[in-house]
């Protein structure tokens, strides 16, 4: 089995056991030898391929009252591609200056799917952001760093101390609570100013695309955003209760990307492990979900318009960026010709299902599979990768 393989196979392991693991791992008390062995396995992955490094106060010097980074443009995507836009903007800093197709892909995110079955089924046509940064970084020439902490106070001083540094910081947050409204909302947002009261952040994803120099952005009270990001890690399971990221340059970008075509395919084709799904696989059990009446209308509505925006926006990179690869080429085609049965099944299912509708959006989702899985194994083709 290759890296690429072993790597999402352990990634839907993760998806089962997060659904399990609950608040758990934030209590103090709780160590992996205190907890059942798929809690330590969950705990162990997440220090393997997260690679956290837990906060201590005296890592945090002091810093100036208030400060906002210049230098850094405020891009927004009317598509909801919350994590790889805040690294767009980072990027800019550092003179990389390339599309959000490009980002998506050296991250992974808007390639592959999960399928959560908890207490409803959701289905994100996407993959895992922490894992996405740390692949883009080693393309970009970056450094990344996740810091943790279960200390509300030090997790602000932390905020603050590298936003002074010059540093912009990509929070993990619940847009429910960010913005006060109902439901759990994983998302992602730029810090790049404080004051004594408020951060001042930059929104990914905004009805109206934009792209400027010199914005404040929007102010949120530091309490609000650290419940936010509380909420973040405690409905996904993570075992801290605050987290940030940063990146710091560390050598040259590269052009490159055979390896990148290897990893994406992958998660394309995806796998079933411990009753969850990843990649076409979850495209499939959705099918059978939907079959059995299992789904919440207007997450599923969601997740449909997610996956279509996200394959079609794929193909139209995958055809620009290795216009000379045939391999990619016809990749490019099959997640077009997924994305255009995704659209088939939003236009059935605005305004709920009929019983005639239902069985139409299960043929689609099964049309659809065997594309994302034929794009899966063309990139990975394209990536010279055997195995």
């Amino acid at each position: 089995m290759s890296k690429f393989t072993s790597i999402t196979v352990i990634m839907v392991v993760v998806v089962s056991i997060a659904l399990m693991a609950g608040y758990v791992l934030h209590l103090p008390e709780v160590t992996p030898e205190r907890t059942s062995i798929w809690l330590k396995v969950y705990y162990d992955f997440i220090n393997e391929f997260y690679r956290p490094q837990w906060l201590s106060r005296s890592d945090i010097p002091s810093y100036p009252q208030s400060a906002h980074i210049t230098g850094i443009p405020w891009i927004s995507h009317s598509e909801p591609f919350c994590a790889s836009t805040c690294l767009q903007m980072i990027s800019y800093r550092y003179g990389i200056n390339k599309s959000i197709g490009y980002f998506n892909f050296i991250m992974g995110f808007t390639y592959g799917a999960w399928l959560l079955e908890a207490d409803s089924v959701y289905f994100i046509p996407g993959s895992d952001p922490f894992i996405g940064y740390i692949n883009a970084s080693k393309v970009l020439g970056f450094k990344y760093h996740l810091l943790v902490t279960n200390d509300k106070d030090l997790f602000l001083d932390a905020c603050c101390y590298y936003v002074s540094q010059g540093n912009p910081i990509v929070l993990p947050v619940d847009a429910s609570t960010l913005y006060g409204s109902e439901g759990f909302s994983p998302h992602f947002e730029l810090m790049v100013g404080y004051n004594a009261d408020y951060f001042y952040i930059y929104e990914p994803v905004e009805a109206k695309s934009r792209f400027s120099y010199g914005e404040l952005g929007k102010a949120f009270p530091k309490d609000v955003v650290a419940k936010a990001v509380s909420i973040f890690s405690k409905d996904l399971g993570l075992p801290w209760k605050y987290a940030l990221i940063y990146f710091t340059k560390s050598g040259e970008p590269r052009e490159e990307l055979k390896e990148m075509l290897v990893w994406v395919g992958n998660l394309q084709i995806g796998a079933v492990y411990y009753g969850s799904a990843i990649g076409s696989k979850a495209i499939e059990r959705l099918a059978n979900l939907t079959s059995a009446g299992k789904i919440d209308m207007e997450t599923y509505n969601w997740s449909m318009g997610m996956a279509y925006v996200s394959r079609l926006s794929n193909s139209i990179f995958l055809r620009s960026y290795f216009h000379n690869n045939s391999l990619v080429l016809k990749a490019s085609h099959e997640l077009e010709e997924a994305a255009m049965l995704y659209h088939q099944i939003l236009e059935l299912t605005q305004g709920g299902l009929t019983l005639s509708e239902k069985t139409q959006v299960v043929d689609l989702l099964l049309q659809a599979a065997p594309h994302e899985a034929k794009a899966g194994e063309l990139l990975i083709e394209a990536g010279g990768f055997t195995p």
